[in-house]
């Protein structure tokens, strides 16, 4: 339990330096929905002490992934975004 806690404090930290969801969904390769559910401690990772050290290292960065590429990929396929 004591590692689910550590999840969602690191996630919250994350959106605090101004991660979405979406960009820490993105660099972790999984859902927004997973990392929703993680916050909220609905459920906890196959791997949390991998996801652990994975959000540790998004911590260190410098560089926060632009919002605007997190729109809906569906409608850019489709040519509806000009990006």
């Amino acid at each position: 339990m004591y590692i689910m806690n550590t999840v969602q404090e690191k996630i919250a930290e994350l959106q605090e330096k101004g991660w979405t969801l979406a960009a820490i969904a993105d660099e972790l390769d999984v859902t927004v929905n997973a990392v929703e559910k993680w916050k909220a401690g609905d459920r906890q990772p196959t791997n949390a002490k991998a996801i652990l050290m994975l959000l540790n290292q998004l911590g260190r960065r410098k560089r926060i992934p632009k919002k605007r590429r997190y729109t809906d990929k569906r409608i850019r396929k489709q040519g509806q975004i000009n990006a």
